[in-house]
């Protein structure tokens, strides 16, 4: 029986060509966009989860408040981690690690900067896993002189990846390290991304000091026995507290300050984390619900497609319905029929979209800058993927076979048959909930595009062109840093050079408690950012001074004696101007040197905070060389020929500026092209439903068309009444349509501290668009209705 109704529904598809491709090609659509999006959601997902023990791994972030200031860290002292061992039974094993954005690593002649390093304790190996391609987890130990190479630090500084157990690497041209072992690069869907592992040990290279309470700089890993709550460890936390850290930080009282210690899973660090100081960028668990939505409405977008098609088409099935139930078919063989037609479009429409998803998946991975695949061959997979579309196949096909199995023979039999007037308002509530979603992810991607234009081109507070920065990563280079500058300014293609320990548009700088002191006398402590610079560097970013004076390179006092701080800063300590009080400095009370504008340190996500700066010409690590427009790659050159004169042997790398801050809005681009991506085919999907309505809206009218034009009606006014009932359905869409995005994207522009105000214009563009797109699909199909010959229209029955 049910290879018969195979039969019949393969018939029915052929026999009715323009239907069958219309719905194939959508559910086709919609479900390639709703796989691509489900591997993206399952991704972003399962970070992590691979790991043996990834069920009772945490790690430990804190929360510090006092005297205004909130800190929200996922870092700890390196203390914590042994005493917390020490000290709770439930805890397992604990782990150490610290990140480093690059070191230099050194083998013969061969020199290189690693772009990541991670300094870690031997128990790295115990808590995560890692494909060893020498040694093995159980047998690698991190001592103080070793290190662990990835294959693809491994192949660049050996040209392989095997045979280097007892290999000597020298790095920051101080220490030989030995190879204990080699592991496979980091999968992808780990949190911490490495290109070599150092031991937390070594405290000459990593400049860890591992019995200081007060100094975070490093994540802390717990590994609980099985069985062991992480809730009731964290209420023993306060006590924790008290006995080791209160002290240390100089809450003896334990009323100025509140420390809270929890354990965050390591399956929601990935996601669950771009509001805590001290990690690298991770994802974002906004983004997951946004796709996971955008996927499920995409597909519902097509299931409605098919919906709204086979409805409509209700009159030419009445007849058949009619001679089926005359001749003794019971209403669940209908049904059954009708669901066989749904699942085998549905199955068909299934093996279409593997095929565009094999063709897509490479484009897609671009665009997300993910590397994403799926195994076809994993019988789960094909259980899961199969059973998805059979399920779709009953959804969709359920009420239209139930419908359409409910007709009454006699009626259709005698001609007497029409559409229902509930059957009519159920297809325009269709519509107009797939033109609702297609123009809320219209105006999502206008305003998404808005902000990153917004934060693109507003002004930084300082010069950001013709400004490149220049590493200066091992000691030898940052000794001859003074040399290198002032060699750099004599060429006439450089403007101005400074020396600086700081990051501007890049990673966080160190971060310090302040001491400042109104003219009162009253204490008040600003916890802050800050970092070194040296006279200079005021000229090379274009920073203007609202009050007092920069540094001097006539005053040997100011390294000692001297501090600027930010407008930021002033206003958090209430003051009028810099002479309002007084900061503690190198244990002395000092007056603020000078007050500078405010500046964005990095991306318009963040809210300008207080900074301090300070002088120290010999701490500094990267050099910031403001160039010439007029020859940029004459001067890029002379900076190289000077770099290498200065420092043979020593790898060169340098980036601009302006690049550096436009790479922090690459993840929010990429979100917007696919936005834009799934937006349009949202539309498409959209548009090939509506074509199909038009289709046979006008099969239906056919001869109340021709006698319009037998009485004189011309072709523009056909086309307006066949048009003029569905851009009303359009309008409406896009009134609910405007309520919701403009809900839903004020919402994700709260994430910026700096953000554009929704203009009207973007639901009135998005409504155009939509409209626009709708009027061609309509029109195309309705002139072609209009210009039929009438006669042949008066026959057509």
């Amino acid at each position: 029986m049910f290879l018969n109704y195979l039969k019949i529904a393969w018939r029915n598809l052929i026999r009715h060509k323009t239907y069958s491709a219309l719905t194939l090609l959508g559910l086709a659509s919609g479900m390639t966009c709703a796989l691509l999006l489900g591997l993206y959601v399952y991704d972003e997902l399962t970070i992590d989860q691979y790991h043996a023990n990834a069920a009772n791994i945490y790690r430990l972030n804190v929360n510090v408040k006092w005297d205004g200031n909130d800190m929200n860290m996922a870092i700890g002292s390196a203390p914590m981690g042994p005493a917390l061992r020490q000290e709770y039974p439930e805890i397992k094993s604990v782990l150490r690690v610290k990140l480093d954005n690059g070191l230099l690593f050194r083998v013969g002649t061969k020199a290189l900067y690693a772009d990541g390093v991670i300094y870690a304790d031997s128990t790295l190996f115990s808590f995560f896993d890692y494909s060893f391609l020498e040694g093995s987890a159980h047998t690698t130990a991190l001592t103080p002189n070793s290190v662990v190479l990835t294959r693809k630090l491994a192949m660049s500084l050996f040209g392989r990846a095997t045979g280097l157990l007892g290999k000597t690497v020298r790095v920051k041209d101080e220490q030989f390290l030995t190879v204990a072992g080699v592991i496979d690069d980091a999968p992808a869907n780990h949190h911490l991304h490495f290109e070599a592992v150092l031991p937390y040990s070594n405290t000459q290279l990593n400049k860890i000091n591992l019995n200081k309470w007060d100094n975070f700089n490093s994540a802390t890993y717990v590994l609980l026995h099985s069985g062991s709550d992480a809730r009731q460890l964290e209420r023993k936390m306060p006590a924790f507290y008290r006995k080791y850290i209160a002290q240390a930080i100089g809450d003896e009282t334990g009323k100025g300050v509140t420390f809270l210690m929890t354990f965050q899973p390591l399956a929601k660090i990935h996601l669950y984390s771009s509001h805590l100081l001290g990690v690298g960028n991770g994802g974002n668990v906004a983004y997951v619900y946004t796709f996971s939505i955008i996927g499920l409405f995409i597909l519902l977008i097509a299931i409605v497609n098919y919906v709204n098609l086979a409805t409509a088409r209700s009159a030419v099935r009445a007849r058949e319905i009619g001679v089926r139930k005359a001749v003794g078919s019971l209403r669940r063989q209908l049904i059954s029929q009708f669901l066989a037609e749904s699942t085998l479009l549905t199955m068909l429409a299934l093996l279409l979209s593997l095929l565009l998803l094999h063709a897509i998946l490479p484009l897609f991975n671009a665009l997300a800058a993910k590397s994403l695949s799926i195994d076809l061959w994993q019988p789960k997979i094909i259980a899961l993927i199969a059973g998805g579309g059979l399920l779709i196949g009953l959804l969709s096909g359920l009420y239209p076979a139930v419908v359409l199995a409910r007709f009454n023979p006699v009626t259709v039999l005698k001609g007497a048959f029409s559409t229902s007037g509930n059957g009519l308002l159920l297809r325009k509530a269709l519509v107009i909930f797939q033109f609702t979603v297609s123009i809320s992810m219209i105006v999502g991607t206008l305003v998404v595009y808005q902000q990153l234009q917004y934060m693109r081109h507003t002004q930084l507070g300082f010069n950001q062109e013709q400004v490149i920065v220049l590493p200066l990563k091992s000691p030898a280079v940052q000794r001859s840093a003074e040399v290198l500058k002032e060699t750099l300014r004599r060429n006439a293609a450089v403007e101005q050079v400074s020396l600086t320990s700081g990051s501007v548009g890049g990673d966080m700088n160190d971060k310090t408690t302040f001491d400042f002191y109104h003219a009162n006398g009253k204490e008040q402590p600003v916890s802050t950012e800050y970092f070194s610079v040296d006279h200079d560097f005021l000229d090379v970013l274009q920073i203007g001074l609202k009050e007092g004076r920069n540094f001097s390179a006539n005053l040997g006092s100011d390294s000692t004696g001297a501090v600027l701080v930010n407008e930021a800063m002033l206003k958090r300590l209430g003051w009028k101007d810099r002479t309002a009080g007084l900061v503690e400095f190198n244990e002395k009370r000092i007056p603020i040197a000078g007050v500078i504008r405010d500046f964005h340190l990095r991306s318009l996500r963040s809210q300008i905070e207080p900074l301090v700066l300070v002088l120290h010409k010999d701490r500094g690590d990267k050099l910031l060389i403001r160039i010439k427009p007029q020859n940029i790659a004459a001067a890029l050159a002379y900076v190289e020929d000077t770099y290498k004169t200065i420092n043979p042997n020593q790898p060169f790398e340098y980036t601009f500026l302006d690049q550096t801050f436009a790479d922090q809005y690459r993840a929010d681009e990429r979100k917007g092209n696919l936005f834009l991506s799934f937006s349009g085919m949202a539309i498409f999907i959209a548009c090939l439903g509506l074509f199909g309505l038009v289709t046979f809206t006008a099969e239906q009218r056919t001869k109340e068309i021709g006698v319009r034009k037998v009485l004189g009606a011309s072709v523009s006014s056909i086309v307006t009444l066949l048009v003029q009932d569905f851009l009303k359905l359009v309008v409406i869409a896009l009134l609910i349509a405007s309520s919701l995005a403009w809900w839903a994207m004020n919402r994700w522009l709260e994430d910026f501290a700096y953000r554009i105000s929704i203009s009207g214009w973007v639901f009135g563009l998005a409504g155009l668009v939509a409209v626009g797109v709708a009027l061609l699909t309509v029109s195309f199909q309705s002139v072609r209705a209009a210009l039929v010959n009438p006669i042949k229209s008066l026959r057509s029955e």
